[in-house]
């Protein structure tokens, strides 16, 4: 048995199919599968990328499933118990055409390496986002670009392991609000801490890997450094892409209709020390986090959700992190039950609903509560929670892919703040929820077509929020302490600012395992507040790129 690479024939990630499954001549699965039909497919994670997955909401939400979809990314053999993501996820190929620059381009990972009894099998391609773009405003036509290079290598041994690892290294000059944003912050949104590159660039870079194992259909573990979303809209309320990855174990156990999963991560504040200076990249104070989610599909349309998420006391100047049992207590609900929503541990707790009214049309939502109600009134001003709708719609007309989604969310003052301004729902100076942080107020809507190789993204976003001022906090800056006996703050109290934010790109798809495309398109965003303080200038980018897009990067706030 020995390993080679693909030379000239076509070679198909390995996959045991059951006896109601039919394949072409290539090997390709043509036939969708039916439910419950058994097929070992190694535990890969699906990619974020959340354009890129839009068009797989018409097959893994299909009503006929009982496909647990909400805390994601989603392993794919559990997407194919039901149906065949290759057969979602990239367009029909013509048989005739078989060079080896066609087969690379539209067909196949780049490199192949594969044993003859087909047990081992890695794939590696090549990552990367080329991006010029002009601000056309009435100032100046200002031109900002991206040049990210990367590598993506996965494999499997057998059906029960799968590995990933992808490293990218980055260089890019932003508009204004975005550098805005990392003088504040001191961070990339989604990323790390950059270095100056250039005249007005930053150089930085990010990396991911994990480690996944399914002993049976029953369970799955992982280990990794990463990311991960609770939720079926675009943002979550719970816990979202939206930060940097981070180191995390992932254990997700499936009986009949119940999946229950437990996350334990390490976050990190990369300006905890009040010793860092301006060269000196300091300590990184670290805090550890638990959650706890439990899915129930109650029937093919309904799928209910609890959650609870536990932000234990950030390690001290020394960086030790003493951790009770408490911690390492997998069952949802006892730590609230312990320490209270607003106790020495940040504890919250949430709830999602998903229903599909029929096989084309679902309606979502998530509550966050991160301290008791009062009075028990889910709706009383001073309550710190959060809260979500949405609606999807997605169909196919002849060989055209749609979906339609609005959404709303709202986050009250304080949200996500904590006693300890360590403590907060952040990890490396990001929002582990929405980007907005708390006390806004935000509608978004998409609409998203794909016609074999081309696609039309069309998204516009409004929101309001009431900032803190320079001598107040009123809790929309989350990495502010929670203050105590802070007076109730009615929603948007503060310095109310409007953001307005609208993109339409084009785009042309070359190869599905990396959603390598063509890009162009428009943006504009808009910022003003009552006051007049803070106001930015308005965006109006022309973009084009040519990328691998399988990650999210919120630039949308």
């Amino acid at each position: 048995m020995g390993l080679k690479a693909q030379t000239d024939s076509i070679v198909t990630r390995p996959q045991a199919l059951s006896k109601d499954t039919t394949k072409n001549g290539k090997g390709i699965i043509k036939a969708p599968l039916k439910k419950h039909t058994a097929i070992s497919y190694p535990p890969y994670n699906q990619f974020l990328n959340k354009e890129y997955d839009s068009y797989l909401d018409e097959g893994i939400q299909d009503t006929a499933w009982s496909l647990h979809t909400t805390f994601q990314p989603i392993i794919q053999s559990d997407i194919n118990r039901y149906v065949n993501i290759d057969s979602l996820n990239g367009y029909e190929f013509p048989a005739e055409k078989k060079s080896w620059l066609y087969r690379k381009l539209y067909r196949e990972n780049l490199f192949i390496i594969h044993d003859s009894a087909s047990k081992f099998y890695c794939t590696i391609d090549p990552l990367f986002n080329f991006q010029s773009s002009v601000n056309h405003n009435n100032d100046s036509n200002k031109a900002y670009y991206q040049n990210s290079r990367g590598i993506l290598i996965q494999g499997n041994i057998g059906d029960k392991f799968a590995f990933s690892s992808t490293f990218w290294e980055n260089q890019a000059d932003f508009p204004p609000y975005l550098n805005q944003y990392i003088q504040q912050y001191g961070v990339v949104p989604g990323n790390g801490r950059p270095k100056a590159f250039g005249t007005d660039g930053y150089d930085f870079s990010m990396s991911e890997a994990y480690l996944s194992y399914s002993p049976s259909s029953h369970f799955n573990f992982q280990g990794g450094y990463g990311k991960n979303f609770i939720g079926d809209g675009y943002r979550s309320l719970l816990l979202s892409d939206n930060s940097l990855a981070y180191p995390y174990i992932r254990i997700t156990a499936t009986f009949w209709h119940i999946q229950y999963t437990t996350l334990y991560a390490l976050f990190s504040d990369p300006f905890a020390d009040p010793s860092i200076l301006a060269d000196n990249e300091g300590l990184f104070q670290n805090k550890a986090a638990a959650f706890q989610y439990l899915s129930w599909n109650i029937n093919s349309k309904t799928e209910w959700g609890i959650f609870q998420s536990m932000i234990s006391t950030p390690a001290n100047s020394y960086n030790r992190m003493p951790l009770s049992g408490n911690y390492f207590d997998p069952i949802i609900g006892v730590n609230a039950f312990t320490y209270g929503l607003s106790g020495t541990n940040n504890v919250a707790m949430g709830s999602t609903l998903k229903y599909k009214f029929s096989q084309h049309f679902m309606a979502y939502g998530q509550l966050m509560v991160n301290d008791f109600p009062y009075n028990f009134k889910l709706v009383d001003f001073n309550n710190r929670t959060a809260h979500q709708v949405g609606i999807k719609y997605y169909n196919t007309f002849g060989k055209v892919k749609t979906e339609f989604q609005l959404e709303y969310d709202e986050a009250r003052p304080y949200t996500y703040a904590s006693k300890d301004s360590l403590q907060n729902y952040s990890n490396y100076n990001q929002s582990l929820a929405d980007p907005l942080g708390a006390n806004f107020r935000e509608f978004e809507g998409f609409i998203r077509l794909r016609y074999e190789h081309f696609s039309l993204s069309i998204q516009v976003e409004y929101a309001q929020q009431g900032e803190d001022t320079e001598n107040h906090n009123f809790g929309s800056n989350i990495f502010e302490p929670f203050p105590e006996g802070s007076p109730n703050h009615i929603m948007l109290t503060g310095n109310e600012s409007t953001l307005l934010y609208m993109d339409a790109h084009v785009s042309y798809l070359l190869n599905p395992h990396t959603n390598m495309n063509f890009t162009i398109g428009v943006s504009r965003r808009t910022f003003n507040t009552v006051s007049g303080e803070g106001d930015q200038p308005s965006m109006n980018l022309i973009y084009v790129g040519f990328r691998t897009s399988i990650e999210n990067m919120y630039i949308d706030f």
